[in-house]
């Protein structure tokens, strides 16, 4: 039996979230949009705030039901919403690819900046250390990956503070204006990007197999969560363009490291260092978990070979599927074929928390015996309000991006498929029971 062991606490699930979705690039790259948007960036990640609500709102509502006890997240939502396996698949087969993607890349930039520091040269070999470093941690046990994971999580959260509390005492408010140099079509113009950095506060739902009280424990760590980083995010930017001009933030490559050498000691550019270095781990450590889960549900559910759903007797780790899943990014950095998957990643998300917030409106209507197992229960008119709002904002930004990768998202949607065909055509010759198993989880009729 593939069974996971619920080895996770809710402050497990603060570091899981919190630490995957804080990345290094809020303390790298803090001024890449201000040449776009000028000093309204730290805005625009609360403008945003409302469509990270809006969005997270399904996952709350799904999460309270006993779904939530399975790792899997949207594919799980979306296939037992409409009683169709292909469905909530082709949705998660999208989010696969792009956290396969955003997985290299986060292991070659974390190898760059390692290599740079160290003085390496052979960025690739770093990247493969770093990558294997968090396999073998994830293999061991879903209990080190936590504790870990706590505790570079709490060296990122005191880095921010540092950084953050005396930028505070240093911010001229001169430097916000004007706050929309390029105009309001230039703040528009960077939500997309900043929306990014909100990717990933779904990634608790896949330790929904390994949390302790996943239904009351995993709701609330992700309404907390996204509210914190929201938090975080606006307080770093709020003083790295309150402490120097939008200009000057524009033209730098280590915002943060410019913004600290302002008001901090000479030593303050190391207190950036460790930050950066525990953002790129936080992150990348989340990663191999968390995209492993995916594919172990997609396994577990026959709609891949059943083989990578495989669980470590000694671990009570899925080890096959992290294993495969490290040996394909592996094979992207060593072959620099990373832009095949990269440049469907953004179009990848924004699909599947589409998917997701219409699996969320149709829930009450379609499946009204599963709405009622959830805790979270809305009114029918908030959750038809809220997923109209989360689809019409994410349509939006997702509008301009699918036509210019719409030929590679034609390619992983057909490989999607095939993969999907080949895992049924093995379910069905193990007389798999692929009607009982989907409502398994919820209706006490199937146990």
């Amino acid at each position: 039996m593939n069974k996971l062991k619920r080895d996770l606490n809710p402050i497990h699930g603060y570091a899981l979230m919190i630490g995957g979705m804080i990345g290094a690039g809020i303390f790298v790259v803090t001024g890449e949009a201000a040449g776009e948007a000028g000093p309204s960036v730290p805005f625009g990640y609360v403008v945003l705030f409302p469509i990270l609500l809006a969005s997270a709102l399904s996952y709350l509502i799904f999460l309270s039901t006993p779904l939530g006890k399975s790792p899997g997240g949207a594919y799980i939502h979306i296939s037992r919403t409409f009683n169709n396996y292909f469905v909530g698949f082709l949705f998660m087969w999208f989010q696969f690819i792009a956290l396969l993607g955003v997985m290299a890349i986060m292991a070659i930039s974390f190898g760059e900046y390692l290599a740079a520091l160290l003085g390496w040269t052979n960025v690739s070999l770093m990247a493969t250390v770093l990558l294997l470093t968090f396999y073998v941690l994830n293999i061991v046990g879903v209990k080190w990956f936590g504790m870990v994971q706590l505790a570079m999580s709490g060296i990122l959260f005191i880095a921010i503070l540092v950084l953050v509390i005396p930028g505070l005492f240093h911010v001229n408010l001169d430097n916000y204006s004007p706050m929309l140099p390029n105009g309001m079509e230039g703040f528009i113009s960077i939500l997309p990007s900043l929306f990014f950095a909100y990717f990933g506060f779904e990634q608790i739902a896949q330790a929904g197999g390994e949390m302790k009280n996943p239904q009351k424990a995993m709701p609330r760590t992700m309404f907390i969560g996204s509210i914190l980083t929201v938090v975080i995010y606006f307080l770093i930017s709020f003083v790295a363009f309150g402490v120097l001009p939008y200009e000057q933030l524009a033209g730098s490559s280590s915002a943060m490291i410019d913004v600290a050498g302002v008001y901090l000691p000479a030593w303050g550019k190391w207190i950036v260092v460790i930050g950066i270095i525990m953002a790129f781990a936080t992150t990348l450590n989340s990663l191999v978990m968390v995209v492993s889960r995916i594919l172990f549900s997609f396994a577990d559910d026959h709609v891949i070979p059943a083989g990578f759903a495989k669980v470590n007797k000694r671990f009570g780790t899925p080890h096959v599927a992290i294993t495969v899943n490290t040996a394909i990014v592996l094979l992207l950095i060593w072959t620099q074929t990373l832009g095949y998957l990269l440049d469907v990643s953004l179009q990848g998300m924004f699909l599947m928390y589409i998917g997701h917030a219409v699996a969320m409106i149709a829930l009450p209507f379609v499946r009204p015996q599963l709405f009622k197992t959830a805790f979270i229960k809305p009114s029918k008119t908030v959750i038809v309000i809220s997923g109209i709002f989360a689809l019409s904002v994410l349509i939006f930004f997702s509008y301009s991006l699918i036509q210019t990768v719409f030929g590679l998202l034609a390619i992983w949607t057909a490989l999607g498929i095939i993969v999907f065909l080949l895992g049924r055509l093995q379910g069905k010759s193990k007389q798999f029971d692929y009607g009982s198993h989907i409502e398994k989880e919820w209706n006490p009729k199937e146990e």
